[in-house]
């Protein structure tokens, strides 16, 4: 996990939230028959298997801030990245009443933290691609050569 994917994760992190919640509520919970992964062939629905993929994400971001982060560098990276309303680095430093020094100090030590928690979503993120190679022009799922 590098620094870049972390900072995707991050700023996607309410995408993935509003799609765990729309799928729970079932409204996600359809789509395609696809492989479980690539080593088992057991078929899921579409819906069924980004919900697994997203609230693995989302568990994972939520409980890294939570758990690995200290309270300065979580509320940066609230702030930051997670909140509705985002704010840079300037305007959290000036409504923490720290120097913008320090707050990037924070923020690079989060996002330092956060590669190492992150780094089993890593291995998630190489599966998530594109995966219309293995479907016919039907949309019927065609197991791979």
């Amino acid at each position: 996990m590098d620094k870049e994917k972390v900072i995707k994760l991050l700023i996607d992190y309410r995408s993935y939230e509003f799609a765990v919640r729309n799928i729970e509520s079932g409204i996600g919970s359809s789509g395609p028959l696809m492989p479980i992964n690539m080593k088992n062939h057991r078929l899921m629905r579409a819906g069924d298997w980004d919900y697994r993929r997203y609230s693995l994400i989302v568990k994972m971001i939520k409980g890294a801030v939570d758990e690995v982060l200290s309270d300065n560098e979580r509320t940066v990276i609230t702030r930051k990245y997670l909140d509705q309303n985002k704010k840079s680095i300037k305007q959290i430093a000036h409504e923490l009443h720290r120097d913008r020094g320090t707050v990037t100090s924070w923020h690079t030590s989060a996002l330092k933290h956060l590669i190492n928690a992150l780094s089993p979503l890593d291995e998630e993120f190489e599966h998530i691609e594109n995966c219309d190679h293995m479907y016919d022009r039907d949309g019927h799922f065609q197991y791979p050569a």
